[in-house]
């Protein structure tokens, strides 16, 4: 006999909820509700969806469920889970910063399932190489969020609430703080009528020799070689903000190349 298809509601219909919702359908659950308080965001994905409907009041939840995934912003997850039925299925969220504990409300067994990675809701994701950080309020409760997670991907973790911040912080550093960079790269470059485009190979070959040298030991440029001149001449050419961020980051990078 064919096992039973689990079912699984959203709470949230962002980038993570749609990513997420449609990895697990993919591997054969079944996503039966979608909750937004716009109910024209919980349509747009649950139309998406085989077999599920858009909700906009939390007291519509169906509380049968095998797995209740509360995937919003971070301010908004304890709100949610505080005003939701309480069910006697899994109920988890999403998010790097928040504690475990503030699930408590809406059931006896919690976790947390959260993806290492950055969402757009038009940019493809293989989630198969998203790490998934997890943790819950028992064993047997992690075993079986563990299992979920291992349906969508290759790289599983377990983090408590203190890694989960640690792994938080790392990814506004390598990722939001770098795309800010980007950035101000593009401005700059379109000042002279270039496009982002044309450092992508240089962006490429930095990643890949952090990746193998680590950053410490792939470090170039200007301030690494103390070249004080060229530091302040491209301060000189920079709007006021931009040239702030280069000095703190030029002057960062020779506090950490002395010897």
């Amino acid at each position: 006999m064919a096992s039973r298809q689990p079912t699984i509601i959203l709470i949230g219909s962002g980038n993570v909820a749609t990513h997420i919702a449609g990895g697990l359908e993919a591997a054969g659950c079944c996503i039966c509700q979608v909750y937004s308080r716009d109910i024209s965001h919980a349509r747009r994905l649950a139309d998406r969806l085989a077999d599920c409907y858009a909700i906009d009041s939390l007291d519509s939840i169906d509380t049968n469920a095998d797995l209740y995934i509360i995937a919003s912003s971070d301010s908004a997850v304890a709100p949610l889970a505080a005003a939701m039925p309480r069910v006697k299925g899994i109920v988890v969220h999403t998010s790097g910063s928040v504690p475990m504990d503030v699930l408590a409300a809406a059931s006896d067994h919690t976790g947390v399932l959260y993806p290492l990675q950055t969402f757009s809701r038009r940019t493809a994701v293989d989630l198969r190489r998203v790490p998934f950080f997890t943790e819950a309020s028992d064993p047997d409760t992690l075993a079986r969020i563990d299992r979920y997670a291992a349906m969508i991907s290759d790289s599983l973790h377990h983090a408590d609430s203190r890694s989960r911040t640690t792994l938080h912080i790392a990814g506004v550093l390598s990722c939001n703080f770098v795309n800010y960079l980007w950035q101000l790269s593009a401005e700059t470059l379109a000042a002279d009528g270039y496009k982002l485009d044309v450092v992508r190979p240089l962006i490429e070959a930095t990643l890949a020799k952090a990746m193998e040298a680590g950053p410490f030991a792939a470090q170039t440029g200007p301030a690494i070689r103390g070249d004080i001149a060229t530091i302040e001449k491209h301060k000189s050419l920079l709007p006021p903000d931009a040239a702030r961020i280069y000095d703190i980051l030029s002057q960062a990078i020779i506090k950490a190349h002395q010897k």
